[in-house]
Order: C-alpha cells, then sequence, then structure tokens
C-alpha cells in the first residue's frame, strides 16, 4: 500500500473539499450571516490540510493497487466527513459527535438531519453540498476504485458500455472527468425542473443536489407542508433520473441515441417494478380507506419512488399508513435502484442474477447433468460474479443483523431497529420513519457514532474494508 499515493489523493480530495466551502461562504458574507466566521475559518483549515497532503504525496506512483483503493475510500469519506462536521462545530450549531452524525448522514446521502426548515439556511445549503459531493465521489468511486477493489460483485457495466477500468492515475482522472460533467450536467437539468415547479434559484439549486445524490428526508424539502403537485412531479421526475445507470446514459448522450438505455433490462425491471408497487399501494391506500383514488394515486407514486431510488422524501405521513404499505416500502428500501446509479440498496441488478441463479438451480434439481447459462439481457453472467453476487448478498444480511443488535443494546424496539439499520445501510435515513424515528434525535453519543460507522460501511460496499482488514492483517503476518 502506497501512503505517497493515498496522501497526495487525500489532498486532492482536500483542496475540493475546501473550494466547497467558499460556495456557502459567499453566501454568509452577501446575507451577514453569523456563520461567516465558521464557514472562512473551516475553508482556510481545509486547504491548508490539503496542501500539506499533496507535499506529503508529492513522489507518488502512477498506478493503484487494490489496497491502495480500498483504503482510498474508507480513509476518504472518513477525511471527508471530518472536514464536513467542520462549520457546524465551529458554529456551535451542533456537538462533536452530533456534526460528525449530521456530516456523515449527508456524505452517505442517508438523510438523517437535526436541523429544520428554521435552521440557519448555510447550514443547511452546506448539508446539501455535502450530499451533492457524496453522490459524486459516488459515482466516482464507481468508474475509477470499486471494479478494482470489490472486482465487480454485481456491479459489472453492461456491455455495450465499452468502459474499462484501468489502474493508470491518468486514465482515471479521465474516467472521473466524464463522470462529473455527466453529474454537474444532470444537476443543472434538475435545478431547472424544481425552478420551474415554482421553487427560488437557490432552492431549486439545493432541492437538485438533494434529489440528484438520493439525500431526501422528511424535513429536507417540506413536500408535506408546500403541498405542490408540480412540485411533487419535479421530484418524481428527478428521483427517476437518479435511479438510472449515468453509465448508460452518458453513453446514450455521447452516441445521441437513447434506444441502448431504454432497451436496458435492469431498468425496465426497475421501472416495472416501480409501476405494480405503485397500483399496489394506492389500491390498498384507498380499500382501507386512507385516502381517495386521486390521492391514493398520487402519494402512492411519490412514496414508491422515493423509496425505491433510496431518496426517502415524504409528501404524506407514511408512518401513519397501515402496515403493509410500510413493509412495501421497506421492501423497496432494500432493493435501491440500478447499478451505475447514486442510489443505495442492494441494486436491481443483483437481484435479478439472484433469481436467475434460483431458477436456474431449480432447473438443475430436475435435470443434474444441465449446464446452468446465465444472462442478464444479452450479458453472460460469469460463475464467478455469481458466487460474488452471493456473498455480497450474504454479508450485506449479516450485517444488516449485526446492527440491530447493536441498536437493541440501548433499549430499541426490533421494528424501529430493523427500520434503522435497513435505512442506514441502503442510504434512506426515512426508512426508520415508518417505525418512528425520532428515537435516533435521544440515541448516545457512542450509539451515533456507531451508526456512522454502519452508514459509511453501507455506502461504500462491505467488501472494501474486508479487503482492506484482509491486507493489512496479511502484511502484519508477513511482516512478523
Amino acid at each position: 500500500m502506497s501512503i505517497r499515493l493515498i496522501s497526495y489523493l487525500l489532498g486532492q480530495i482536500s483542496v475540493l473539499a475546501g473550494v466547497s466551502m467558499l460556495i456557502p461562504l459567499v453566501y454568509t458574507v452577501i446575507r451577514h450571516t453569523a456563520e461567516m466566521p465558521a464557514f472562512f475559518t473551516s475553508a482556510i483549515l481545509v486547504l491548508c490540510l490539503g496542501e500539506i497532503f499533496i507535499f506529503l504525496g508529492k513522489h507518488h506512483p502512477d498506478r493503484m493497487q487494490v489496497l491502495d483503493g480500498a483504503a482510498l475510500m474508507f480513509i476518504g469519506a472518513g477525511v471527508l466527513s471530518l472536514y464536513g462536521m467542520l462549520p457546524y462545530v465551529l458554529s456551535g450549531n451542533l456537538s462533536a459527535v452530533d456534526a460528525f452524525f449530521e456530516s456523515v448522514s449527508n456524505f452517505t446521502t442517508t438523510g438523517i438531519t437535526f436541523f429544520t426548515q428554521d435552521s440557519p439556511y448555510s447550514l443547511r445549503f452546506w448539508g446539501g453540498f455535502i450530499s451533492w459531493l457524496g453522490g459524486l465521489c459516488f459515482v466516482i468511486i464507481l468508474v475509477t476504485i470499486l471494479p478494482q477493489v470489490v472486482g465487480g460483485f454485481g456491479l459489472t457495466l453492461s456491455r455495450e458500455q465499452n468502459l474499462m477500468f484501468s489502474p493508470v492515475l491518468g486514465r482515471m482522472r479521465r474516467m472521473a472527468g466524464k463522470a462529473a460533467l455527466l453529474y454537474l450536467g444532470l444537476t443543472v437539468f434538475t435545478t431547472l425542473l424544481y425552478y420551474l415547479a415554482d421553487l427560488g434559484p437557490l432552492d431549486s439549486l439545493l432541492a437538485a443536489m438533494l434529489t440528484l445524490s438520493t439525500n431526501g428526508g422528511s424535513q429536507q424539502m417540506g413536500f408535506i407542508a408546500r403541498n405542490s403537485i408540480a412540485l411533487e412531479m419535479a421530484a418524481m421526475i428527478a428521483m427517476l433520473i437518479a435511479s438510472t445507470n449515468f453509465l448508460l446514459l452518458w453513453q446514450a448522450i455521447h452516441h445521441r441515441s437513447f434506444r441502448e438505455f431504454f432497451s436496458d433490462v435492469e431498468l425496465r425491471v426497475f421501472l416495472v417494478m416501480v409501476m405494480i408497487f405503485t397500483l399496489v399501494v394506492a389500491w390498498h391506500l384507498n380499500w382501507t380507506g386512507t385516502y381517495d383514488v386521486s390521492d391514493s394515486l398520487r402519494y402512492s407514486a411519490f412514496a414508491v419512488i422515493s423509496f425505491a431510488s433510496t431518496s426517502g422524501f415524504i409528501a404524506a405521513p407514511v408512518e401513519n399508513w397501515p402496515d403493509f404499505d410500510r413493509f412495501v416500502l421497506l421492501l423497496l428500501v432494500f432493493v435501491g435502484g440500478c447499478i451505475g446509479s447514486s442510489t443505495g440498496g442492494l441494486k436491481v441488478k443483483r437481484f435479478l442474477i439472484l433469481f436467475k441463479m434460483a431458477m436456474a438451480e431449480a432447473e438443475r434439481t430436475l435435470h443434474p447433468h444441465m449446464v446452468a447459462d446465465i444472462h442478464v439481457g444479452e450479458q453472460h453472467v460469469s460463475r464467478t460474479s455469481v458466487l460474488r453476487v452471493l456473498c455480497y448478498f450474504f454479508l450485506f444480511l449479516a450485517t444488516f443483523y449485526v446492527f440491530i443488535l447493536f441498536l437493541t443494546l440501548v433499549d430499541i424496539s426490533m421494528p424501529e431497529a430493523a427500520g434503522i439499520a435497513v435505512g442506514m445501510l441502503s442510504s434512506v435515513g426515512t426508512a426508520s420513519g415508518l417505525y418512528g424515528h425520532e428515537v435516533l434525535m435521544e440515541l448516545p453519543g457512542w450509539t451515533k457514532l456507531g451508526c456512522c460507522f454502519f452508514m459509511l460501511l453501507g455506502r461504500l460496499q462491505i467488501f472494501g474494508i474486508l479487503l482492506l482488514a484482509s491486507g493489512s492483517s496479511r502484511r502484519s503476518e508477513n511482516n512478523w
């Protein structure tokens, strides 16, 4: 593992974080808010640390090894979370533990926040910007580091994309540049959508950053208070865009043809899933007398898209819905969006592979000498990829159960613990609201720090930290 390379890349990340702090700083200067010294001090401190990291890693190698990528993912996420908490602490609005929790929640796009609509706007905007950076970092990691670190594990790109991973830093920068350019373009488009839905320019930008990064929440946008169909429609379109494969979308825009994009099997399955569950939830809400037909369709569509995209925006009091509908939303959080999107969850493609593998094994039981050949669309899925998906599915469930056990140490009920665990591992903090999320505000400090670890673990893929721990252990044995 190259310490110099990691230091150099951490320096680049630090400079990006420091420059990002200048945006809310300009807002505080123009509006003469009390948070101006906090953002100014934070920006100077982070930029100085960035220059120090770059200097220490000046003579770094040009290639990234597997352990370098694994270490950068988790160290970089931790460092960015520490940077993100600085304005919260220095402004005196949150304690150190709560500020770190808020920062990790935003960076992992989980959406759990201690702020309300009455909180300082500059701090809420900074939270949205951290979320936007977190979504961007995840997309960049997806095309530069994850293929090398986790070897796919169900994150294999479609054959039409022709985007091959290379550990050479120059090529990684070009790939990251393409991903960032698309992400920025989608942010502009989403901002325009919200502006047309009668939001102000700054509010439209904040809403776009929250939606595209799939960082929702019950208090982030105030959909219930606004009660605007136009705003909900804009959010649904933006959430569907955030759920798609960004790399396939890049190819469609680059080739000026969306035929391959809409012919992607994973995308079509995701859209069909959203349509079916929207109708099922709408029928049940109307059948139980919760809403009339029109409101049932309206709130069902919004909730299903919100939880399937792992955004977690709330346009109706879902915590008061019947158990059946809440459980459906909880299941959608498990699934998530498409491979290559900024969503959390296990991803639709992994479930497709697991389903096809189960069907193939059932046929093999009847025909023992049959050779199973699994395809997702026209893409062949190798046996190695199937085994990796199975391993990831097992580790995700194992982590989920360990997380629930951890939460029950503070006397959280099982339904609440399950909602919190699913939400934090799938980056949907509002999932805990399905069974009462107010308990999060009252958690002890050590429990909040444990939740931060699980949020990072779920967002950055579980295999990465196992690989890093395995590599470190092996190095210790060799040194011994």
